[in-house]
Parts: structure tokens; sequence; C-alpha cells
């Protein structure tokens, strides 16, 4: 049977830290400790059901990094070469709009020794971004956040052309998930809740209340994405919190477990 759900947005709710039962993270929260269920009543049924929300949100903060490395004859001199590079970068973010306070350097902690030695005459020569044998570098990363995600790419276009080549995509995400969290909570519950009316109505039978709801998915979670499997109709939209997006746009996913107890109708 082909549910529709493509297989990488599957694997990305199976790397879901909480599965099968495993205490963990879900939707980046803790997951709840077990919640005690109420007792049925005589004529009661319980039924287990979930749901899946997905809400996309548009990214308030674009993360752009630059890896800076600079050599010299000794480690002081590769250390001079950096700072200098770090603030001609520096200066290029400047001048295309990025404020001071945004942008931040880290060095001075990340210098390497490269050393050549015993090598035969006939070697190939090393590759032309090593340095040469006795030769320092050191390293630095200038990382630049944007509020103004729209400027983005003007900003890193800006950083290329002034002679940075080791310049990231912009990386975008949110400030503040909470909202887009509870925005998937509910969308998942009403989903859990829907599902659980339709089975009810097919055995005569209502929903009474909601019993117990978890974000700790069993081996349901199968289920429940096949279930859900129009909610994933783009898989480029479901990426890992730190990799490159090519839209600013954020998804943030949410299963949940809810049982609900059914009554004759």
């Amino acid at each position: 049977m082909n549910s529709g759900l493509p297989a990488a947005a599957l694997a990305a709710l199976l790397a879901a830290p909480a599965f099968a039962g495993v205490p963990g993270m879900m939707g980046g929260e803790p997951a709840a400790s077990p919640v005690r269920t109420h007792p049925l009543a005589a004529g009661e049924e319980l039924i287990e059901t979930g749901g899946v929300g997905m809400i996309t949100a548009r990214a308030d903060l674009a993360t752009i990094t630059v890896t800076i490395t600079s050599y010299g004859m000794d480690v002081a001199e590769a250390r001079r070469a950096n700072r200098i590079e770090i603030g001609r970068v520096a200066a290029a973010a400047r001048a295309a709009g990025v404020p001071s306070d945004a942008i931040e350097v880290r060095s001075g902690d990340n210098v390497v020794t490269v050393r050549f030695v015993d090598v035969p005459e006939n070697a190939p020569p090393p590759p032309s971004d090593i340095s040469a044998p006795g030769t320092e570098n050191a390293a630095a990363i200038v990382t630049i956040r944007l509020r103004d995600v729209e400027r983005a790419g003007a900003v890193r276009a800006a950083l290329q052309a002034a002679g940075s080549n080791d310049v990231s995509p912009p990386l975008y995400s949110l400030t503040d998930r909470t909202h887009a969290r509870h925005q998937a909570q509910a969308q998942a519950l009403a989903a859990a809740r829907a599902d659980a009316e339709a089975q009810a109505a097919q055995h005569n039978m209502r929903v009474i209340r909601l019993v117990r709801v978890t974000e700790r998915i069993g081996t349901d979670i199968y289920a429940i994405a096949f279930n859900n499997a129009g909610l994933f109709q783009s898989v480029s939209r479901i990426q890992n919190p730190g990799a490159p997006q090519p839209q600013p746009e954020i998804v943030t996913v949410l299963l949940l477990g809810a049982d609900f107890a059914l009554a004759p109708r």
C-alpha cells in the first residue's frame, strides 16, 4: 500500500528522540511523566489514537558564518594576519548594513600547527589551500545574525564579493518556537479527536471526554505518520534545525497520543 508519505519525511519523524515508548524529547521540550488515567464508568470504553500537527512559520532570524584561516611563519604572525582578515570581514558586513552588535567573532583559541616532514622528493606538491612547510595558521569564525531575514542573501553576496570565500548559506530559524508549538499541539489534538469520533461512530458510540494526552509516542508512530501523509507534501520543508534552509520558513512538527472515553449513543 502506497501511503504517499515521502521516505525522508518518515525518517525525520522516526529520528525524533522520543519514540517506541522511550522517554525523551519531542518538539523541543521534554516529554511529561506518565499521566494517571481516570477510571472508566460502567458502559464506557477506551480508545487510543493520535494525531500530527504541522505548523509553518516565517523565520525571524538568519545566521551566516564566515570561516577565516590565516597563515604566518609563526603563531604571532598567523594571529596578526587573522585579526586583519576578521576586521576586513566585519567591515564588509557593516558596509552591507549589518549592525555591529549582530557580529560575533570567535578567535584566538584555534591555532593549528601544520608541518610537512620527511616528504619524499618525488611526492606531489600539497594542495594550494594547505600552508607551506614550517608555517603556522590561525582560524576564526565570524557569525552574523540578522533579524531582517530578507536581507540575508544580499549580505552573503556582499561578503563573498569582498573576498570572503568560506561564507555559509543563511541558516534560517525562529528565535522562539513557543507559539508555533502550541498551534501544532492544538492541531494534533484536533486530529486525534476527529479520528476518535470517526471510530466511535462506526460502533454506535460517542466521545465522552479526553482521558489522557501524551507526546510519548509508541509504535503507533508508524500509523500516525502514514494516516497523516497528506501533511507531508513537501519534504524540503522538514529540515534538521542545524541545516541550511532554502527558504525562510520553519516547520514545527508535533505528534500526540490521545486516549478518549467512549459511551453508547
